[in-house]
């Protein structure tokens, strides 16, 4: 199945030399199946952006507003950005990029989340819970850190403004003394490579209404690409390593340090699978035994290649650790392997925040906590 160009059936409207709208107010698209065309219905949504390309010496913003593509050279460095419903709207100030360290001293309070795939009122509602952001969606967490474990991009349809939050969060918490820490996921590589088998469509739609592929938006001259290409894959703060997916025996090569791999995955991330596959080390980076896909961790099934208890306790070793935290692989609630020290922080957030269970950790000093959407159930973790 392909998307036919939709370009015919949009109108475009100049406003000045600034800024030029494109007028959608329902695309109505026909899909090419192996039996014939089907007539569908997609839309670009009601509110996408914004995305900020550097081109030839200018700045372009390109967003989608109450259903309409608005394109605007040289736009203001605050801008504002508003989830699909409308819901929620704050502003954003850019600031200077700057690749994170790899390790970064202990911390007493650390909140620890993972894959919220676009449902921003999920994210949002356990960080206003856990009083790390406040009514204006600001930093409100002091000198305490934050840390995402990857994958904001697919399924939801707030993907950009989740991003932005974190962006904005990132710089307010530095300039409180505090930190943000955003690691790439598997889905962050997918988009950035070509693969849009769980965006929404109204990602694809926009991409294709002005001529570009979606990977095009998040290229090394935007502001949110540059931004994606400074992140790391692994992190260490004190003696708690962070990973997407998790590490598997091929770690163990000591040629396999956490700046090695950080700058390895950085390197090719916006190339092609491909690309990336003419290379020993991108083959496994971004293959099922690499940090961003590999479950062996916490799957147990002889597919998943599980590390042995041997295997795990020299990883540890290795990279001088005690506890290991991964995301990506989806569990009921908050759960320990490895007698506790692989703890699994994937949950379904629309079903857990529903539900009332368990959305991330809370590691406060020597103790780990299960938190929830109301800050007075946190409990500590059973190991």
């Amino acid at each position: 199945m392909s998307y036919i160009r939709i370009k015919k059936y949009l109108k475009i409207k100049y406003e000045g030399l600034l800024s030029t709208r494109i007028l959608c107010p329902l695309a109505g698209l026909f899909f090419l199946t192996s039996t014939g065309y089907a007539q569908g219905q997609a839309s670009l949504g009601k509110y996408d952006g914004p995305y900020f390309f550097y081109e030839n010496g200018t700045t372009k913003l390109i967003r989608v507003e109450n259903g309409e593509i608005q394109i605007q050279k040289q736009p203001e460095e605050t801008f504002s950005v508003t989830t699909e419903n409308s819901h929620h709207r704050f502003n954003v100030s850019m600031h200077p990029i700057e690749t994170p360290d790899w390790h970064y001293s202990s911390s007493d309070t650390l909140l620890v989340l993972s894959d919220p795939h676009g449902d921003f009122e999920s994210f949002f509602s356990i960080l206003k819970a856990q009083k790390v952001i406040g009514n204006n969606y600001e930093w409100v967490y002091g000198k305490n850190n934050l840390v995402i474990i990857g994958d904001v991009f697919d399924r939801g349809k707030d993907v950009l403004p989740i991003f932005w939050l974190i962006y904005n969060l990132e710089y307010e918490a530095d300039q409180a003394g505090g930190k943000v820490h955003f690691l790439l996921g598997n889905h962050e590589e997918m988009i950035l490579r070509g693969n849009y088998k769980y965006a929404q469509d109204k990602y694809k739609i926009l991409a294709d209404s002005l001529g570009k592929d979606y990977r095009d938006f998040w290229a090394a001259n935007t502001e949110l690409g540059k931004w994606l290409q400074s992140k790391n894959t692994m992190e260490k703060i004190g003696d708690h390593l962070f990973v997407h997916a998790g590490l598997s025996r091929t770690m163990l090569d000591p040629a396999w340090t956490i700046p090695a791999v950080n700058d390895s995955v950085r390197n090719v991330l916006f190339r092609t699978k491909e690309e990336r596959q003419k290379s020993v080390a991108g083959t496994f980076l971004f293959g099922s035994e690499g940090p961003l896909w590999y479950r062996g961790m916490v799957r147990q099934e002889e597919k998943y290649h599980p590390l042995s208890e041997e295997e795990f306790s020299q990883i540890l070793q290795n990279y001088n650790v005690t506890k290991i935290y991964v995301g990506h692989t989806i569990f009921p609630d908050i759960t320990a392997f490895y007698k506790g020290r692989v703890i699994a922080v994937n949950v379904n957030n629309e079903s857990n925040r529903t539900k009332g269970t368990g959305r991330g950790i809370l590691i406060n000093g020597d103790k780990t906590f299960v938190i929830y959407d109301d800050i007075k159930k946190n409990k500590v973790l059973q190991q």
